[in-house]
Parts: structure tokens; C-alpha cells; sequence
């Protein structure tokens, strides 16, 4: 008997192309395209091409007359042995400051080293070689502490920081709850001002100088009353926070690149080759007449009623501020937006970790790396800062500008 054939089931030419359920949807990844003689990886390139959008923060001289109306300041650097401190180099290069920033960063299951790649060469940035770039200010044991940091873990003494480094009738300023949580530079005596200048340029860099968070002035008083400080432990920490910016749970978000002075001599201190053409000049130094215009109290009829009002009331009294209702409500808004934000960083932190315990043996990746979720995220870089009155924080922001050089490396030298 003749067997009958099977019927064939065609497929359309629409249907021929589509998988079916149960068929592996693997795909494959593109290696990233990056100069692996610039790069220590993939990762790092793409880190430089996000730092390209960050601006830079560089550090300023300081050259105050030791027989001056400022003599105490000089004699404070000069018994803490800050000379080099108060003398960074005047030029540097954006490049070379981005390559630094973007090779210092750990891949994601790698501790951090305190170490970076500039043109094929090893920069450490620990402690010790920041210590050795400053000559050697402060020498200490292995274990051994300096007492600024010992004194970190104790309670800080409000009262006497308010006392050492506020103009009379001046006093903190306390959250609604009571509690101090800043001060106001307008309030602090010259002297405080000028040290304040130079922590938040040369120690801690920050552009905007009109408040300043109690840890900044127990720093500022710790410099007055000429505490020992272990100043390149606080700076290494500083250059630690502003690699993993962005990208660690806890760190702050965009904050400016700074120290570009501090790594260009650790690019000289091993020896790499540095660009001859092309370099930023820092802005002009900090003399004399640079702290008389700038390190002063406001003395206009406004801003002393102001002045005068927080210090009696506290904030919520200053007119025409913003209402306290408002700004309770602003501020648990931006703590909540800002614990979000450090949830869904660490929630795809676990997923990558997860995704990597996988073991995909085609190497296929569902979830985006933590460069490009950063970058798709795209969060707001800065928190908005409250003034004082109407206008009062714009006047804030053109001094901080001309007094810390925050805009300093928008442009080129040929």
C-alpha cells in the first residue's frame, strides 16, 4: 500500500522571522570602543565623557602680608607649615584633571585604591602622597591620629565656635526644630572669613560660600584655634568624594571637580608628561585687598535688621525670607527625593549583582551599567540655596563667584 505524504506547513514570510515561545532571547553585547593606552576600561572611558559636563573648581594663592592687618592668618600657615598649601601651581589642564578623575574610579565589584592613571602612569592620591606633595606638614605613626579627627567623634562645642568665629549679637542658625545647623558667612569676624575662604578652596572646595554647615565651621575654628590637623588626610577623602560622586549611595551628586592644582603636581610628582599648550590659569591670588573687599559684614540697614532678627528669633523671623511652613515642607521634599534617589541607586546595584551571579555564558547584559544609569537618570546637580531676603542670595552668588573662581576653566589659554 502506497504511503500518503504528510502535509508540509508552510509559514508566511512575516511569520518566518518570528521566534517562537521557548526559543532563547540572548543577545549579544557590542564591545564599548574606548583608547585602552588613556583608559584603564570600558567604565573609566565612559566616566570621562560624563565628567566633561562638570565644572572646575581650582584652587586659589594666598599672599597675605605677615606684618598686615591679616598677620594672624599668616602666622597660623606659617606654624602649621601650609606654605605649599596657600602655593598651588597656577596652571593646569582640564583633560589631564578628567583622566585622573575617570581612572581613580573602582569597577563595581572592586574596593577603592586611592589610586589613578594619567597617560599610561600610576597616580596614587593616599594620604602619604598628598602629605609628601604639601612638604610633609604633619608627620604621624601609622595608627596614630591627629587631634582634629580625634576630636570629630566628641560633641562640638557650638557655643565656643559661635563665640571664636561670630560678630557680636550674631548667633547660629537653628533648624525648626531648634536644633543649629549652619552659619552665615556674613555673620563671621574677617579673620573667620579668610580661614573660611581658604577651606572651602584649597581643604574642602565648595562654589557657594554664604552658608556654612556646622562640620565646615568646626574646621574654620579648629584652624583658628591652631589645633593640629592631619590636612591631607582631609583632603585625600575630599578627592575620594568627588570620584565616586554620582554613582555611590551617600556621595554627593555632580559636585564640581576639584583640586586640578593638587593633581597636576601628582602628575609631576610621577612624572608624566603634561600638555605645555592649552592649560587653565587659575584666577588671581587672595591678598590683602582681595579679604578687606570680600571677607567683611554686610553693613547695609537691610541686612543688619536681618542680621540682628535671626539672631533673636531664629530663621523663621527674618522678613522677607521664606515662610518656615514652606521651607519645612521644601526641605523634607528634597530629603525625600534624595533618599529615592539613594534607593534606586542601591536597588540596581543588587540587580547588577544579581545579573552578574547569572553566569550568562553569551556574556548578554538586560540591565544598563551603572555609567549609563547614571547618565539616563540625568538628576538635578544642586539643591536650591535660601536667601536671606529678595535679592540677598543673587548679591551672595556674584561674590562667591569672584571670591572662590568657580567659574574658573570655562576657557583656555593658547
Amino acid at each position: 500500500m502506497q504511503k500518503i505524504p504528510k502535509p508540509v506547513r508552510m509559514e508566511s514570510r512575516s511569520g518566518a522571522g518570528k521566534k517562537r515561545k521557548g526559543d532563547a532571547t540572548t543577545s549579544r553585547t557590542v564591545p564599548i570602543q574606548f583608547d585602552h593606552d588613556k583608559f584603564v576600561g570600558p567604565k573609566q572611558a565612559a566616566r570621562y565623557i560624563a565628567l566633561e559636563k562638570r565644572k572646575i573648581l581650582p584652587e586659589r594663592r594666598f599672599l597675605i602680608n605677615p606684618q598686615g592687618t591679616y598677620r594672624t592668618f599668616a602666622g597660623l600657615i606659617d606654624a602649621k607649615k601650609w606654605d605649599r598649601l596657600i602655593s598651588p601651581v597656577e596652571h593646569y589642564d582640564i583633560g589631564t584633571v578628567r583622566e585622573f578623575y575617570a581612572n581613580a574610579l573602582p569597577d563595581d565589584d572592586e574596593p577603592f585604591t586611592w589610586v589613578s592613571r594619567v597617560a599610561g602612569r600610576t597616580i596614587p592620591f593616599d594620604r602619604d602622597a598628598i602629605n609628601r606633595i604639601l612638604g610633609e606638614p604633619l608627620q604621624l605613626g601609622a595608627d596614630q591620629r591627629d587631634q582634629y579627627h580625634t576630636d570629630l567623634r566628641l560633641h562640638r562645642d557650638v557655643a565656643a565656635i559661635a563665640t571664636d568665629l561670630l560678630l557680636a549679637g550674631r548667633s547660629v542658625e537653628p533648624n525648626p526644630s531648634g536644633v543649629p545647623v549652619r552659619y552665615h558667612r556674613e555673620d563671621m569676624t574677617p579673620m573667620a572669613q579668610l580661614i573660611l575662604l581658604l577651606v572651602l578652596t584649597n581643604i574642602q572646595p565648595k562654589s557657594h560660600t554664604s552658608t556654612v554647615p556646622i562640620p565646615v565651621a568646626h574646621l574654620v575654628h579648629s584652624i583658628l584655634t591652631n589645633v593640629e590637623i592631619d590636612v591631607a588626610r582631609i583632603i585625600a577623602n575630599e578627592l575620594k568624594t568627588v570620584v565616586e560622586s554620582g554613582l555611590k549611595s551617600g556621595a554627593r551628586v555632580n559636585c564640581p571637580l576639584a583640586f586640578p592644582c593638587l593633581i597636576m603636581s601628582l602628575c609631576v610628582q610621577a612624572r608624566v608628561r603634561l600638555p605645555s599648550r592649552g592649560q587653565v590659569r587659575i584666577p588671581a591670588p587672595i591678598d590683602d585687598r582681595c579679604v578687606a573687599k570680600y571677607c567683611r559684614a554686610k553693613t547695609t540697614a537691610g541686612s543688619a535688621a536681618s542680621g540682628s532678627t535671626r539672631a533673636a528669633d531664629g530663621p523663621s523671623a527674618s522678613s522677607p525670607g521664606l515662610d518656615p511652613y514652606l521651607r519645612a515642607v521644601c526641605d523634607y521634599s528634597f530629603e525625600w527625593m534624595a533618599a529615592s534617589q539613594r534607593a534606586m541607586i542601591d536597588m540596581h546595584n543588587s540587580m547588577q549583582r544579581l545579573e552578574l551571579q547569572g553566569n550568562d555564558p553569551s556574556g548578554a547584559r538586560a540591565l544598563l551599567a551603572r555609567e549609563q544609569f547614571m547618565l539616563n537618570a540625568n538628576w538635578p546637580v544642586d539643591r536650591p540655596v535660601y536667601g536671606e531676603g529678595e535679592g540677598a542670595e543673587a548679591e551672595d552668588d556674584d561674590i562667591d563667584d569672584e571670591a572662590t573662581g568657580s567659574e574658573a576653566g570655562s576657557e583656555e589659554e593658547s
